[in-house]
């Protein structure tokens, strides 16, 4: 796809998007420009469709999208060693200050703790809390039952293929790997 299409395709959504339904075609030129734009439009629209899936899940749970908790929390429950606020922030995409206040509200809520960094009297390591480590279990099975019904009638072939194909467009973008 040529810069001057993506970027005529990024003006075209941006005026509207909130407007349509993700499949209409505004006329001849922007169903042109929609055959362009596939991938990018099923990706935005995977992204909300599964967003809606998890955010009833994840209210019930008194945790949002937006700030990052369930990547917080399922990237601490990956780790055997506590991480620090850096390594945290990069792990999830954050920004530092978005990180400390959403660590902030999760220390509030019992979830996780911060400890002081014995390498660094500057930094702190942040590990679950019990009620951390049972919340984030209940995120990714959450996640999992989202990602089954997302999957539903691919074969494990063609589910590894996807995640093989997003995971290379993904570092496309970042410029290398992950």
């Amino acid at each position: 796809m040529s810069a001057e299409t993506m970027t005529a395709c990024w003006r075209k959504r941006a005026v509207i998007i909130n407007c349509i339904p993700a499949n209409t075609h505004w006329n001849k030129e922007g169903a042109a420009m929609h055959q362009d734009c596939d991938v990018w439009e099923a990706l935005r629209t995977l992204d909300f469709v599964r967003r809606r899936a998890l955010k009833p899940r994840l209210l019930a749970l008194g945790l949002t999208l937006g700030e990052g908790q369930p990547r917080i929390l399922n990237s601490l429950l990956s780790r055997s060693a506590p991480m620090t606020q850096r390594e945290l922030a990069d792990a999830c995409w954050l920004d530092t200050a978005t990180l400390s206040r959403t660590l902030d509200r999760m220390q509030a809520a019992g979830l996780l703790r911060r400890m002081p960094d014995e390498e660094s009297r500057r930094s702190y390591r942040i590990v679950l809390t019990e009620a951390g480590r049972e919340k984030a279990a209940q995120v990714r099975a959450a996640f999992e039952e989202a990602d089954a019904r997302m999957l539903h009638g691919f074969t494990a072939a063609e589910s590894a293929a996807l995640a093989d194909s997003l995971r290379r467009a993904a570092e496309n973008l970042a410029g290398g790997p992950l």
